[in-house]
């Protein structure tokens, strides 16, 4: 009986030994699972954050972008408001004429409330009125005409004027008393804005003046078989031809003057 009782003994002390070594390895189980939850509770809360902290990043950026460019196309849309006003459609009128076939460009002349073109319309005054007074003529007149071609011309361009008219081809000569020139202005086109003449450093504008010239009798009636004849005269200008006296002022107040004057008869320009 005492044999059995030690047996039991001895198998509860070792099933008690059993028990106490088996407490340290499931103690240090416990630590490591407790170890990989917090590291990977650590690791997935630092997973988070970083991936909002990238969003976040991203939506600044996308949202600085979209301001940058809503900016741009605000200030497009006000650049192109702004110049709006500025944009004008001109018309123009292309003229024909029906014997030569010569084409130009008539403008379009605003009224004096539309801010036209002043500029060009005194020029055109002023070269219309010379070639009027140069290539004109009637006897009674004459005297008048080549004053004033005189007054508005440069030495150099009246020369020729004076050379012509003393000469056998003079219009007094030719025409005497008994015939007549009227002209007629058809257009004028302007070419170089600022020019100089050969041997000389001053700058002129030059012009091309179209006109027409018919022969008439005394009484100012075309001569018959006598066709009007259109040129086109060559003209470099410029307002420095200061007037000397007080007379001279009245007739050519801003100093016109021609320096340079040239015409050539139109091919096929009898009309």
């Amino acid at each position: 009986m005492l044999k059995g009782r030690s047996k039991q003994r001895f198998k509860a002390l070792a099933e008690r030994e059993q028990q106490l070594e088996a407490q340290p390895l499931v103690g240090e189980a416990s630590r490591e699972a407790s170890l990989a939850l917090k590291a990977y509770t650590d690791a997935a809360r630092w997973f988070e954050s970083s991936v909002a902290k990238q969003e976040r990043s991203k939506a600044r950026t996308w949202r600085a972008i979209a301001i940058v460019f809503g900016l741009l196309a605000f200030m497009a849309v006000g650049a192109v408001l702004g110049l709006t006003p500025l944009k004008t459609v001109e018309a123009f009128l292309v003229r024909v004429d029906n014997n030569t076939g010569f084409t130009d460009v008539v403008p379009v002349m605003k009224d004096r409330t539309g801010g036209g073109d002043e500029q060009a319309t005194q020029d055109e005054f002023w070269l219309a009125t010379y070639v009027r007074f140069r290539e004109s003529y009637n006897f009674a007149g004459a005297d008048v005409n080549y004053g004033m071609v005189r007054l508005l011309s440069y030495s150099g361009a009246f020369a020729e004027y004076r050379n012509f008219q003393l000469s056998s081809k003079g219009y007094t000569q030719v025409l005497g008393d008994n015939r007549q020139l009227r002209v007629d202005i058809n257009n004028i086109v302007f070419l170089d804005a600022d020019g100089s003449l050969p041997g000389s450093t001053k700058k002129y504008r030059t012009a091309q003046v179209r006109f027409t010239k018919t022969v008439l009798d005394r009484n100012g009636v075309p001569v018959l078989g006598m066709a009007p004849v259109t040129w086109l005269g060559t003209i470099s200008f410029d307002y420095g031809n200061a007037p000397k006296t007080r007379k001279q002022r009245w007739l050519n107040p801003l100093g016109f003057g021609v320096a340079a004057y040239s015409v050539a008869q139109e091919v096929g320009g009898s009309q």
